[in-house]
């Protein structure tokens, strides 16, 4: 049988080695870890998931539903029947699915993103959720590769680590139709430790060539903003 004595020193071992995980643990979530935007990928790094080991489904759960409030920014956008959609920045494809579902099958969206494994989760799913309204472009960082004209680009999360963002959308002008939008939903100073200030998007969209559409305030934590093509 154990001894008093050798109970207490046990037990005062195992306190130990909770203590050592709780101040791991903390110290993690100082540094940020546990702070984390959700999937995307247009030109940066920070993404923190992997196809392999199935993570890459991680900002899919419904924690993000309680500030990302999907449904109402689809609503927003007011897509039609037969639409065609760039889904910019599409990562693990939270957005890419709802948009496929809003524009029907007659319509399309292209899941752009330049990381291969993005492009692999978003074929996987769109097999196993027999959305064939989908297709994934493998894009470059300084063009999405967009293979036709659309009716709307569409950016979530990704607008604040696009390289040279006035010229990439001016570029990517080309690839709207006419009477084309441009939707952008990015973080605001304060929310997230990477965001893009409102004044400096709007700037940047005027210095593009577009003229500012519509704002919506709906989203605790990102700007929401929607441009056209300035007329000439």
């Amino acid at each position: 049988m154990m001894t008093l004595r050798k109970l207490s020193f046990s037990m005062h071992r195992s306190c130990r080695v909770w203590a050592v995980l709780l101040l791991w643990v903390l110290t993690l979530a100082g540094c940020g870890m546990f702070d984390r935007p959700p999937a995307h990928s247009v030109g940066h790094s920070h993404k923190h998931i992997s196809a392999k080991d199935g993570t890459h489904l991680r900002y899919q759960e419904p924690d993000r539903y309680t500030w990302q409030y999907p449904e109402l920014v689809i609503k927003a956008l007011k897509l039609e029947e037969g639409m065609k959609v760039a889904d910019v920045g599409s990562g693990t494809g939270y957005f890419t699915f709802r948009l496929a579902e809003a524009v029907g099958f007659s319509g399309k969206v292209y899941a752009v993103d330049i990381d291969a494994e993005m492009k692999a989760s978003i074929d996987k799913q769109a097999v196993e959720k027999q959305m064939e309204n989908i297709r994934s472009i493998l894009a470059m960082e300084h063009d999405p590769l967009i293979p036709e004209k659309v009716d709307l680009i569409f950016s979530v999360n990704a607008y604040h680590h696009i390289k040279d963002r006035a010229n990439y959308f001016r570029n990517a002008a080309r690839y709207l139709k006419p009477g084309g939008r441009v939707a952008i939903i990015d973080f605001r100073k304060g929310a997230f430790k990477h965001y893009t200030e409102l004044k400096v998007l709007l700037e940047e969209f005027k210095a593009a060539g577009y003229a500012l559409d519509k704002t919506h305030g709906m989203l605790p934590r990102q700007n929401f903003l929607v441009f056209s093509l300035a007329k000439k």
